[in-house]
């Protein structure tokens, strides 16, 4: 009888140490606040209207310092060394009328058909992992790019939404008040349909490698008078990227990534609008002609921690090719700053200036930005913050007046 108690006591405290290797946890983001955004569209001054086409936008919002969000994460130890998890999390909108759901460019999936999610539900990254020690881990599933987390690992500004940080474009930036820090003008933050591998960390060395293909072909019987829906739209994606971190309060990153846009022998009338990047592409060529275009984005950082202030230097370079032409080329560099002015408040500033180049014009614009911001930690996971933030860029055509962006915001972050 002893003998039976003492293996049902031994059985259950085994049960007990395999569930307490399984764990998933919620968590998320509540950012809310008040934005104020004043630009001018760099339009041809006149009579009726000397300074340019002017934007002024007051509203409550959310997502000026992080995006809103909600979040499952999930970790199972497999034993030996395996370990498979999960992550689920979507965006939330705690201002609007509705729960989910984005209508920024930025969070569409590579290769949709439509310029930004306006489903009820925004897929910020949903992915499975499977890693084992001393190998490293692969997940499939939506996620972010090799080139935006680097970038964000090194951000100032925390890559909030405010414009004026010229590596990373918020997402309160606009094409229509300054072109080359418009959303639309930026690196690729998320790819759907993607499997990537991320390396453990060997004496301060961690790699990552993204690839994502989303490729449809379909052949039609064709007719004697129509040739609808022959040939093949594909979309796929590559990059990866490097940091070290082996020397103290040193980090070095680099990242580059290409997004391939290859679509052929369609019909005139069939739709082809495609998402590359960032940037809305419509790609309608005639029967046995082949469109193409490709975007690369390539990232390259350097910070270092001096205790009193954090360093960084970062440049960010962005290309968009069309049928083998080069249609867009962005060049930017910034220098940034955070201190932690005392244990609750930590504060930054970043300014940086680059080149543009648009697809209807041979010539190179200039453009510059700064922005300052402060964060107040009022417990360790609730603040308040404040962030100014402006940018410029060249008239686009002769007698125009420059692109003129300025922006601010207050607001309250809480995580949990």
């Amino acid at each position: 009888m002893k003998k039976s108690l003492v293996a049902l006591a031994a059985l259950g405290a085994f049960a007990g140490s395999v569930h307490a290797q399984s764990s998933v946890t919620v968590y998320g983001i509540l950012d809310v606040g008040f934005a104020k955004i004043e630009g001018i569209n760099g339009a041809t001054s006149s009579a009726s209207n000397p300074n340019g086409a002017k934007t002024t936008v007051s509203s409550f919002n959310t997502g000026n310092l992080a995006t809103s969000r909600l979040g499952f994460r999930g970790v199972e130890d497999l034993g030996g060394g395996s370990i498979a998890s999960f992550v689920a999390e979507i965006g939330l909108t705690p201002t609007s009328n509705g729960f989910s759901g984005s209508s920024n460019m930025a969070s569409s999936p590579l290769g949709s058909t439509y310029p930004h999610n306006s489903n009820a539900v925004d897929n910020r990254q949903s992915y499975l992992g499977l890693a084992q020690k001393g190998l490293g881990e692969l997940r499939i599933g939506r996620q972010y790019t090799p080139v935006h987390e680097a970038m964000c690992a090194q951000n100032a500004g925390q890559c909030n939404g405010i414009a004026g940080d010229m590596i990373y474009s918020g997402a309160n930036s606009s094409s229509t008040r300054t072109v080359a820090n418009g959303i639309g003008t930026a690196a690729q933050i998320r790819a759907s349909n993607s499997i990537t591998y991320r390396s453990e960390n060997i004496q301060g060395f961690q790699v990552t490698g993204l690839y994502s293909a989303n490729n449809t072909s379909v052949t039609d019987t064709p007719t004697a008078t129509t040739v609808t829906g022959l040939g093949a739209i594909n979309y796929r994606m590559g990059g990866g990227n490097i940091s070290y971190t082996g020397v103290k309060n040193l980090d070095i990153r680099f990242g580059s990534q290409v997004t391939w846009m290859n679509r052929d022998n369609a019909n005139t009338a069939t739709a082809a609008n495609a998402l590359l990047g960032n940037s809305f592409i419509s790609a309608t060529p005639a029967v046995t002609t082949i469109q193409r275009a490709d975007q690369r984005d390539t990232y390259a950082g350097i910070s270092y921690d001096f205790g009193v202030a954090k360093l960084a230097l970062q440049q960010v370079i962005l290309e968009v090719e069309t049928l083998n032409a080069l249609t867009v080329k962005k060049t930017a560099n910034q220098v940034a700053v955070t201190a932690p002015v005392s244990k609750s408040l930590n504060a930054w500033a970043s300014y940086g200036q680059g080149k543009y180049r648009s697809a209807t014009s041979a010539r190179e614009d200039n453009f510059s930005g700064y922005q300052a911001g402060a964060q107040y930690m009022l417990s360790k996971r609730t603040s308040l913050y404040a962030i100014y933030g402006a940018a410029k860029q060249d008239a686009v055509t002769a007698g125009n007046i420059d692109y003129k962006d300025t922006q601010y915001s207050i607001g309250a972050r809480h995580s949990f």
